[in-house]
């Protein structure tokens, strides 16, 4: 019998479209592990740095759940999701331990509130 997941709230965010790349200013699409548009779910950051989050998707190539870090301008349209996804969860767990819904719910609103802010720099 399967045990019954409980949701969690994360800051899920997209990758953006198209962004500029190199000294020539080259045009790129999406990132090295993500397409431009893909969901992302933002587990955690370092705020110290402002410019670097650890985020968690659908790896382009191989089609696997990833967890990396990637600069906070290469993410658009952040807001707060309920995940039931298991896959996702069990990245939460690896980076956090034990999860305490609480907590994250309030890390994702923290990170909302300033993500947006390190954009702008």
């Amino acid at each position: 019998m399967e045990e019954e997941i409980k949701p969690i709230h994360l800051l899920v965010g997209n990758i953006v479209a198209e962004r500029y790349f190199g000294p020539d200013k080259e045009i790129k699409k999406g990132t090295k592990h993500f397409s431009g548009g893909t969901k992302i779910y933002i587990i955690d950051w370092y705020p110290g740095m402002c410019e670097t989050i650890v985020a968690v998707g659908l790896n382009k190539r191989t089609k696997r759940i990833i967890s990396i870090c990637i600069k906070v301008n290469l993410v658009e349209n952040l807001r707060i999701k309920s995940v039931y996804n298991k896959n996702i969860i069990k990245k939460v767990e690896e980076r956090h331990g034990q999860i305490d819904s609480e907590f994250i719910q309030e890390l994702a609103e923290t990170m909302l509130k300033n993500i947006p802010y390190w954009q702008k720099v």
